[in-house]
């Protein structure tokens, strides 16, 4: 992917903040051929010729637009904020989670981490979906050839997919539907139920095929919800040695940020090498 040129907007971020740690997190998901990272930047296909980049500098994310894509300048400066989770307040959020026994190391020794968002509600959604009981990298094939069969490379849109055979890409019938379901709403009332939580648990909920690991990966990621809690996933099971009902308990005085005590979980695992 060819590196971006254009104007440049600077996003800061409260300080301390965990670059390293969020970064590593995207380059593991990412979908080939809509966008990469290298190191401490990200850059993302916005158009058939145009390419918005976004750079960890000392105190911020620098934006860099191409010339054919300012007319959505302010969308893709939204989009960065949530992807980078750059309105948290870390100092609040470290403060309480490092009176913790079982977080204080990890917030010692990762101040300021940061819950990654996504660059598009729908597409996090129907990620979140693919994800369900398969590997990172196995997820991210199936988004990647997502991508190919029915969106020639970009993201499908909602109205490709509502009416697609997804399970043709290597998928149970119920899943497929699943993704089907979410683009159907989508298609028809836009994104505004899932960037908030309260309406994306009980929608997720109601959609078969759908387990409660998506619902709270979801709630997390795309919603944006602080204190969502992934209870019964696999790497929060192997850092508690619980899940379910037992982990819910370890985890109460965590709140009301558990999602950012889930990602010192997940990145206490990939220090120890047994990544999430």
């Amino acid at each position: 992917m060819r590196h971006a040129s254009g104007q440049s907007s600077h996003l800061p971020f409260q300080p301390p903040y965990q670059g390293a740690a969020l970064f590593a997190f995207l380059q593991g998901r990412t979908i080939d051929g809509l966008e990469c990272v290298e190191g401490n930047t990200y850059r993302r296909r916005v158009g058939p010729k145009a390419v918005v980049q976004a750079q960890l500098v000392e105190d911020g994310i620098r934006v860099t637009i191409p010339p054919a894509a300012m007319d959505s300048k302010a969308s893709i400066l939204a989009r960065v904020r949530r992807l980078f989770d750059l309105a948290a307040d870390p100092i609040a959020i470290d403060s309480h989670l490092a009176e913790s026994p079982q977080l204080a190391e990890g917030v010692r020794a990762r101040p300021g981490i940061r819950v990654p968002g996504v660059w598009d509600p729908y597409e996090g959604a129907v990620r979140a979906i693919l994800g369900q009981q398969v590997s990172v990298t196995r997820a991210t094939v199936l988004a990647t050839r997502l991508c190919e069969r029915f969106g020639d490379g970009a993201f499908p849109a909602a109205e490709d997919l509502a009416r697609a055979d997804v399970a043709s890409i290597g998928i149970p019938g119920t899943r497929g539907r699943a993704v089907a379901a979410v683009a159907q709403r989508v298609a028809a009332e836009g994104d505004a139920w899932l960037q908030d939580a309260k309406l994306l648990r009980p929608a997720f909920a109601a959609i078969k095929g759908v387990g409660p690991w998506t619902t709270e990966y979801a709630a997390m990621r795309v919603a944006r919800d602080p204190d969502a809690f992934p209870d019964s996933d696999w790497g929060v099971f192997k850092a508690l040695g619980v899940k379910g009902a037992a982990a819910r308990r370890c985890a109460e005085p965590w709140r009301p940020w558990r999602a950012y005590a889930t990602m010192h979980l997940w990145s206490g695992l990939a220090d120890d090498g047994a990544a999430a």
